[in-house]
């Protein structure tokens, strides 16, 4: 990365005052000069020469003149997030402090400046199917975002007769009331270090289960929806109501089937009929899912065991659907004429 060839700033230590730097060259052989005003003395101008490595400069200097009270100059800075060069200076005479170059040049970008101007803000989401999880699979996954956040406080947020947020020790030490949540969710964020903070947001509950990651390196953000996607996993539930792959449902098929046999139908009565049929079993199977097949079943003890607790979420999907794709054929044909009608 090239460095910036105009640089003012300030100088501290045995010696105040005001810094402006000019640089030629490459950076592998930088020559300038520095003008010097010392709040005691005045201005004094060193020659310099030195190199830059990208990130690391290292200078050497001469006064002009031979000034009382300067001696020959040897400083080191490194270009921070900023694109300020920070550093140390000292003389052959004894003095020695610190100092600070800021960038002082319209339409030049400097080292730090460049990579600035890259920083973007990635986001990656992701959609699950039905969710089914306990406190302890809970705290895994918190304890999962709390090892990739390193310094941030995970916070769990738990919806049930009230919304109640806790970081996660506290989550851990908490003994609730109630044995189910309507949502949960799981937040972490911590700085990046590029001026963005890296985010990561998990929620389950009645609406949707989703995931989501951001920050300003693309890698990790893609990266950490994938570890999240393979965490979250073991807790989903397939049911017959939901075709997941093709991203349909039961509801859709209905409606679909009922606009392809519309037009077969020889009245606007039987079709207003048929309408009003797959409008009442869509209805009917959106209460029914709600009460007896939740998208997301999150418990605050342990979950239960057993064969019935694991099939019977599927069994009452499939009794659903098998029921409201029954009565809809049933409609359908009574309406063609193909059962006699009385």
């Amino acid at each position: 990365m090239t460095l910036g060839r105009l640089w003012a700033g300030n100088a501290f230590g045995t010696n105040t005052g005001k810094l402006f730097v000019t640089f030629e060259g490459d950076d592998a052989n930088l020559t300038g000069k520095l003008h010097f005003n010392d709040t005691d003395v005045g201005v004094v101008v060193y020659s310099l020469t030195g190199a830059f490595d990208g990130s690391k400069l290292e200078l050497a200097g001469q006064p002009d003149g031979q000034p009382e009270g300067f001696g020959t100059l040897n400083a080191t800075a490194t270009l921070n997030q900023k694109g300020q060069l920070e550093g140390q200076w000292a003389t052959t005479i004894g003095t020695a402090g610190t100092f600070v170059l800021f960038p002082h040049v319209q339409g030049q970008a400097t080292a730090g400046e460049a990579e600035a101007t890259r920083d973007q803000l990635h986001t990656a989401r992701h959609q699950f199917g039905a969710i089914q999880i306990d406190r302890e699979q809970i705290t895994g996954l918190a304890d999962e975002i709390q090892r990739e956040l390193k310094s941030a406080k995970v916070i769990v947020t738990v919806v049930g007769a009230t919304e109640e947020a806790r970081f996660l020790p506290d989550f851990k030490a908490l003994t609730f009331g109630a044995p189910r949540a309507v949502v949960l969710k799981l937040f972490g964020s911590e700085p990046e270090g590029t001026g963005v903070n890296r985010v990561i947001s998990v929620e389950f509950g009645p609406q949707s289960n989703a995931a989501m990651t951001q920050g300003g390196d693309e890698a990790w953000v893609l990266g950490m929806m994938e570890r999240l996607k393979r965490s979250v996993k073991p807790f989903e539930r397939s049911y017959p109501t939901t075709f997941k792959r093709v991203g349909i449902g039961l509801n859709q098929l209905l409606l679909l089937g009922s606009i392809v046999v519309l037009p077969s139908l020889g009245s606007l009565r039987e079709r207003a009929i048929l309408m009003g049929g797959v409008l009442a079993l869509i209805f009917g199977l959106d209460w029914l899912n709600r009460r007896y097949v939740p998208l997301a079943a999150i418990y605050l003890t342990k979950k239960p065991v057993g064969f019935g607790s694991r099939v019977a979420p599927s069994l009452i999907s499939w009794l659903i659907a098998l029921t409201a794709g029954a009565a809809a054929v049933l409609l359908a044909s009574y309406l063609q004429g193909w059962l006699s009608k009385p």
